[in-house]
């Protein structure tokens, strides 16, 4: 899967269900994903985008 369908999966889970739990897999998926896509420019993130980053970083502090 590439990177932008990981990262739209994740998304879309959390709009259906605000009390999703992300497996580890999904988060090293989807830190791996928006680290691709953002090289360069992480000023156009949407803001669910940013918070599902900073959930995964308080689950999973070993990921980032």
């Amino acid at each position: 899967m590439d990177s932008f369908n990981q990262i739209q999966s994740v998304v879309n889970q959390v709009e259906k269900n605000p009390e999703y739990k992300i497996s580890e897999q999904e988060a090293k998926g989807f830190i791996s994903g928006i680290k691709l896509l953002t090289k360069e420019d992480k000023t156009n993130m949407p803001p669910l985008v940013v918070i599902i980053m900073a959930y995964i970083n308080m689950l999973f502090p070993e990921l980032d």
